[in-house]
């Protein structure tokens, strides 16, 4: 028995160990990827309604609040459109939902801003969704659009599009396909394919996986002048185009036949504005991503324009009206000297954003696609109205301002409690400057951080978290011997049920301890707190 409660007390402690690497990996940035999404059986997947979810890297913090009806878009209690409002609807992937972007710089709500500031009475409904393709974006208006009733219709494809269009799965999950023809030849009901792999749920194994594994193994190939196999979605890029290619393509203009047949039954106008990737528009980019993602060092052997030249000639075959922004994305950077996208994410950044529906504005005026009882009754300039929008400012204070004020009053009041012969001006000073140390800490560091490429900004984190923890070492010295010497003891002894209160009572007495003799490292364990 005793041998059993032994082996007891090393599973517990072993698996404590992993909780707080678990804990750790999530800190620095290893943990799963949050989902805006559920599964939904006739599109694959869907967003959650009433639900928010934060996402943040290196290069962007970002909130998405999704509404009753599944839209990362205003509280709506029904999709009816209201009376005398024109109605216009964003088909798109995460470029259109906003991926990398808050609302404000986000150029679907941009667009709606200018409009309503233009006075036409214009209601745009975002329903971009991340890992969408065309086929879904036109399910989607099939199986929504006559309860949204929409007047115009946007779609805002990428070049990834292209291939997914021939996919009946995107990684796992089950999704529609159009036939050449414009008919689903893959709909549902679909079946629930659960949440993935251990990697999607446990940083741990998202950790491992990141360094021993090989990236997703499906939907890739091996092009004659590439040195390496890469995602079959850059095979559109490549030259001359794989067999598959040609699939894609007839596909894609299958889903969108279907598309502009479904805005037709819907009494709707149909403009198609491909959005560009980042090698097409920067050289200097794609100087880099053709050897980097590629693995083709010879420009000769693949096309950024590619994609966006497909779309736009298979608009032109079905009669659909298509807007090419390349040339307006490729003046604003060189008008601003700014890139209009991410650096490591591959999406437009708010300057992209910017320049995309300012362009969009002006395509679209020449268009003529508002009617008559919805022009503009303000002259002002496009640029002034649109800059505005993109540069509103944030509701409410920052949330840290309320978690500071929150600990300042029950630290203080704490603190009188306790040191009642201090002058009564102290305590709040003294918690003041604790806090303030503390929050500077954890929000300069971020920010600081931001500044960084991602690869250094990491590097850095994980130094500075090692020396954090060889300092507390050092700081609790001889101090260590006692502690293992009293893990030893419980071990041996075979109290596991006591190892958790063992180990969080040494844990915070060793660390309250090193805070105490010195001043400098204080405020970096009270942040761990």
């Amino acid at each position: 028995m005793r041998a059993i409660n032994v082996l007891l007390a090393i599973l517990v402690s072993l698996l404590m160990a992993l909780a707080v690497f678990e804990g750790g990996l999530r800190l620095l940035g290893f943990g799963p990827t949050k989902t805006l999404n559920e599964f939904d059986d006739k599109l694959g997947w869907v967003k959650e309604p009433n639900s928010t979810t934060n996402r943040s890297t290196s290069e962007f913090d970002v909130t998405f609040d999704v509404n009753e009806l599944g839209l990362r878009d205003d509280p709506m209690d029904s999709p009816s459109k209201p009376p005398g409002t024109f109605r216009v609807i964003a088909l798109g992937d995460s470029f259109t939902l906003g991926f990398t972007v808050d609302r404000h710089d986000l150029f679907v709500d941009q667009l709606e801003g200018y409009w309503n500031a233009e006075g036409r009475r214009v209601d745009v409904i975002n329903t971009g969704t991340e890992g969408y393709s065309t086929d879904q974006e036109t399910v989607w208006l099939m199986e929504n659009g006559e309860a949204f009733q929409p007047d115009l219709v946007l779609l805002f494809p990428y070049d990834n599009d292209i291939y997914w269009n021939s996919q009946t799965e995107y990684f796992g999950k089950p999704k529609p396909r159009f036939d050449a023809d414009g008919t689903l030849d893959h709909a549902g009901p679909f079946s629930d394919p659960g949440k993935g792999g251990a990697e999607k749920r446990w940083a741990v194994a998202n950790f491992l996986h990141k360094i021993f594994g090989k990236g997703p193994q499906g939907h890739r190939y091996q092009p004659e002048q590439a040195s390496r196999p890469i995602l079959s979605e850059f095979g559109p890029l490549v030259m001359p185009p794989a067999g598959f290619v040609t699939d894609s393509v007839t596909r894609t203009q299958g889903a969108l036949r279907a598309l502009k047949l479904t805005c037709d039954q819907l009494g709707a106008r149909l403009v198609v504005a491909p959005i560009p990737s980042h090698s097409a528009i920067d050289e200097a980019y794609a100087d880099k991503f053709g050897p980097g993602a590629l693995g083709i060092t010879d420009r000769d052997d693949w096309r950024p324009d590619g994609p966006v030249e497909t779309m736009l000639e298979l608009c032109r075959l079905e009669g659909i009206d298509a807007v090419d922004s390349r040339q307006a994305l490729k003046d604003a950077m060189a008008e601003t000297g700014e890139s209009m996208y991410y650096s490591q994410d591959w999406h437009l950044n708010p300057a992209g954003n910017l320049a995309f529906s300012s362009f969009l504005v002006r395509s679209l005026e020449e268009l003529e696609v508002f009617p008559a009882d919805h022009a503009a009754s303000s002259e002002a300039s496009f640029e002034e109205v649109i800059l505005a929008v993109a540069q509103a400012p944030a509701s409410g204070p920052p949330a840290w301002t309320r978690w500071f004020m929150g600990l300042w009053i029950l630290l203080t009041t704490i603190y009188f409690l306790n040191y009642k012969d201090e002058p009564k001006w102290l305590p709040p000073l003294k918690v003041g400057a604790m806090l303030g140390a503390i929050f500077g800490i954890v929000i300069g560091g971020s920010e600081l951080l931001d500044l960084m490429p991602p690869s250094v900004g990491r590097g850095l984190l994980i130094l500075f978290v090692l020396w954090l923890v060889g300092f507390i070492l050092y700081k609790i010295g001889r101090r260590m011997g006692t502690i293992l010497e009293l893990f030893k003891s419980f071990t041996l002894r075979g109290h596991w049920y006591l190892m958790p209160l063992v180990v969080v009572l040494m844990t915070i007495g060793s660390l309250l301890v090193v805070a105490a003799s010195s001043p400098l490292v204080a405020p970096f364990i009270y942040t761990l707190f």
